[in-house]
């Protein structure tokens, strides 16, 4: 039997143990459901003890999901910075061309004309 093999029947095994422990769980609630459920059903009747039932089910888990959220420590969130965040673009253009300029400088030079004249162009439309 090979590794894979093993490691198959390994997680097969315990993908077992787990759905049968789940099912396991919930054949115990659902008995102590019934018990409690013909517990009320002399002093209270059929339908006000299956609510009963159904009530007190509900309330133990609700009220464990309120104390976790209440003790549960709230981020604080702090204010955004106003100032303007840093333009990386014309670093990101230089590291570019000098990728390039180590290939094709003549190519690079271009480019960099290119670069330069949007750059100017862009500046003035946004003055």
């Amino acid at each position: 039997m090979g590794l894979g093999q093993r490691l198959g029947a390994q997680a097969a095994l315990r993908g077992f143990l787990l759905i049968a422990g789940s099912a396991i769980i919930w054949i115990g609630v659902g008995f102590g459901a019934y018990a409690i459920y013909l517990a009320f059903v002399p002093a209270l009747g059929i339908l006000w003890a299956a609510a009963a039932t159904s009530g007190l089910l509900l309330a133990g888990p609700l009220t464990w999901v309120i104390v976790i959220h209440m003790r549960r420590p709230h981020p604080h969130l702090s204010t955004p910075d106003p100032r303007p965040a840093q333009n990386d673009q014309d670093k990101a253009v230089l590291q570019l061309l000098a990728g390039v300029a180590k290939e094709k400088p003549l190519l690079a030079v271009l480019v960099a004309g290119l670069v330069g004249a949007a750059e100017t162009v862009r500046r003035r439309r946004e003055d």
